[in-house]
């Protein structure tokens, strides 16, 4: 499918279901996120287990580069080596190389299942041991895997409006998600790998959905997350990537600094545990002192400062705790080749140095 780029990301979702096929996309702000701006920052959002990132879903793009002239390529060819491939140089480039007019983006085959589960979780420790145990016996059934912990759910919990799935109480909850192609199979595969999972202690308490209405519901308080921290006054949220490895050990590292600092902050976590993409929001009187635990925490463990909202102006900063200096001096060295008189969205990701100090590996 060629969308424009300013076609809303829903939009194209329903124009892929509308030809039977899905986008494999999906993210909250569906209604307004665009696909200009998806591009921008290579959005990831709840599918990124099966679909991968936006970066996938882009078969071809058209870009105006700073000086006017228009690079297009939209044949939407899976394969085409044909010389270097410009199109993923302005994906995730937040505007900074050229601006995307329009681009080809891939579609998948509609699932014929969607079944989702809410699970209740003794540790993160368990979480990560689900999932693996789903993406063993499942394979690419399994298409989102999200977490909530305890202190986000009580709190969601006591503002809904709804029914909670699950009482509060577990220190970690899970959705679970497959989507497949086999109705008769999919379902019963699916909820005997949970059951397992119960019987095996992993698990504390599951509901599976049993209709699309279920399904539906048990998605809707995933996203209550966003319209509860929305309406925390005073939080500051970052967008973090962290090795499932070394994430326990993050979380209570981060947590025991911030309190140190706040003894009275608040902290709330949910993401995208399947790929490692973790919220993390703090509502601190030191906020500086939190984004330096942070991101410093992020950095000790291997991850990325940004997972999928890009660094724009506010993380710029902390841009060399994720990226070496060789890598940034590349990027500005690039950047001056695109646009050398930095009219393009001056200012995101780093500041353009001069010609020689960018040559030179200057850190920024």
């Amino acid at each position: 499918i060629v969308a424009e780029a300013g076609a809303p990301l829903q939009m194209v979702q329903e124009a892929a279901d509308a030809a039977d096929l899905l986008f494999g996309v999906d993210i909250g702000a569906r209604g307004t996120a665009t696909v200009g701006g998806n591009i921008a920052t290579n959005a990831g959002g709840i599918r990124v287990l099966r679909y991968g990132m936006y970066r996938a879903q882009v078969l071809g793009l058209e870009a105006v580069l700073a000086d006017g002239s228009v690079l297009t390529s939209l044949k939407g060819l899976p394969k085409d080596n044909s010389g270097y491939d410009l199109n993923q140089l302005f994906i995730g480039s937040e505007g900074t190389l050229g601006v995307v007019t329009r681009a080809c983006l891939r579609l998948h085959p509609k699932p014929v299942t969607e079944v989702n589960a809410f699970c209740a979780l003794p540790s993160l420790d368990a979480a990560i041991a689900l999932l693996a145990l789903l993406r063993h016996k499942l394979g690419p059934l399994l298409s989102a895997y999200e977490v909530n912990f305890a202190p986000l759910y009580g709190a969601m919990v006591a503002g809904m409006d709804a029914p909670a799935p699950l009482p509060v109480g577990a220190p970690v909850y899970v959705l679970a998600e497959i989507q497949g192609s086999e109705p008769d199979r999919d379902s019963d595969r699916f909820a005997a790998v949970l059951m397992q999972a119960v019987e095996d202690g992993v698990v504390e308490d599951v509901v599976v959905s049993q209709s699309p209405r279920e399904f539906r519901a048990l998605w809707a308080v995933r996203e209550d997350a966003n319209r509860f921290l929305f309406s925390v006054k005073g939080l500051i949220g970052v967008d973090i990537s962290i090795p499932l490895a070394r994430m326990g050990a993050f979380l209570r590292e981060a947590e025991a600094a911030i309190k140190a600092v706040d003894r009275d902050a608040d902290i709330y976590v949910f993401g995208h545990l399947g790929d490692g993409n973790l919220h993390y929001q703090v509502g601190t009187v030191d906020p500086a002192a939190a984004y330096d635990i942070v991101y410093r925490g992020v950095a000790a463990a291997g991850g990325g400062v940004s997972a999928e909202h890009g660094i724009g102006l506010d993380k710029k900063q902390w841009l060399h705790l994720a990226r070496s200096d060789a890598e940034i001096a590349a990027m500005r060295r690039l950047k001056a080749a695109f646009d050398p008189n930095n009219i393009l969205n001056a200012g995101r990701v780093f500041d353009l140095a001069s010609a020689d100090s960018a040559s030179e590996g200057v850190p920024g």
